[in-house]
């Protein structure tokens, strides 16, 4: 029996608030998000964010998410969101939010303002501060957080909700409450799924909900055939297409080809073990962001860092 692996949260929690940023603070901190002057649009600092944890000891964590926006008065004002999932980082996480702010108000001058996620499954670790003090010397970091195990008691509020952050947080939480129920995560899943298409989304939408909702629930690969069968019922149902096996084989094929190339052009070779790691991956979002990666790492080591990261689901 090969060994149980974690879910990937924090890859489709990066790919989520890339997608989703305004419904995520909409859902999540609604009074930030009615601060905000949504029609200047806003601007993503990963670049930045990536150049001030490079060296922190408390290390970079992919979910982190760093965007400009604007507020009704004008005034330019940086986000920096932390997502947090598993317990092991507990005990560094308070100070990691102190540091990493603290460095990009100096790089930046602008307001910066740290925002915490905590998906864990611990209901009682609260962190909302960190700071210290000594001889008449104080400083300190004191931070809005949101806890996803709240949202359990307003579950039917996500349900009925057309925001489509509902989604993800629905999602998370299923991922974590059927941890070691294969069969409770399929009917999870497929409940999931139905719920897209009653919610009157458009395929597009459906189809990158579908995608994050495919990267958190994952179960072994016997299961596999079984809910494909079953989505499979549910899209004859509704009448409506989607992605063939032909069509996602090929996108899966591409994307590996893509990342690739962009390793070979940024250093000269691709390591047989690099293809072969490769080879192993199959959801297209992963490799998405690998390409990233490919594009942005200061070095090929660096790259087969991120790449030996990905979690490859196994069978139990």
């Amino acid at each position: 029996m090969a060994k149980r692996k974690l879910a990937d949260y924090d890859s489709p929690w990066k790919e989520a608030l890339d997608v989703y940023f305004e419904s995520f603070l909409e859902l999540c901190f609604p009074w930030i998000h009615a601060d905000i002057d949504w029609s200047r649009g806003y601007e993503s600092l990963d670049t930045d964010l990536r150049e001030v944890t490079r060296d922190a000891e408390t290390g970079n964590r992919l979910a982190d998410k760093l965007v400009k926006v604007w507020l009704h008065d004008g005034e330019e004002v940086v986000v920096l969101i932390h997502i947090e999932i598993q317990s092991q980082y507990q005990q560094k996480f308070p100070k990691r939010i102190y540091i990493y702010n603290h460095r990009l108000f100096d790089k930046n001058d602008i307001e910066t303002i740290s925002l915490v996620v905590l998906g864990d499954n611990d209901p009682n670790w609260r962190p909302t501060s960190f700071g210290y003090s000594r001889w008449r010397f104080n400083t300190s970091t004191e931070y809005p957080m949101v806890k996803l195990l709240d949202f359990q008691s307003r579950w039917d509020e996500l349900e009925r909700s057309k925001n489509p952050f509902a989604v993800v947080i629905m999602a998370h939480l299923s991922t974590l409450d059927t941890f070691g129920k294969d069969q409770q995560r399929f009917q999870s899943k497929l409940s999931l799924v139905r719920g897209l298409y009653e919610r009157g989304y458009n395929r597009n939408e459906i189809l990158e909900l579908f995608r994050l909702i495919q990267w958190m629930m994952v179960f072994p690969r016997e299961l596999e055939a079984d809910f494909k069968q079953e989505f499979t019922r549910i899209l004859e149902e509704r009448r409506m297409p989607f992605y063939t096996d032909f069509e996602i084989d090929g996108m899966v094929k591409a994307s590996r080809e893509s990342v690739a190339t962009a390793i070979e052009t940024r250093f000269e070779t691709v390591p047989p073990q690099v293809s072969a790691r490769l080879g192993e991956i199959e959801d297209v979002n992963v490799l998405k962001q690998l390409l990233k990666d490919a594009i942005t790492t200061a070095s090929l080591q660096e790259f087969q860092i991120k790449l030996n990261e990905v979690q490859i689901p196994e069978l139990d």
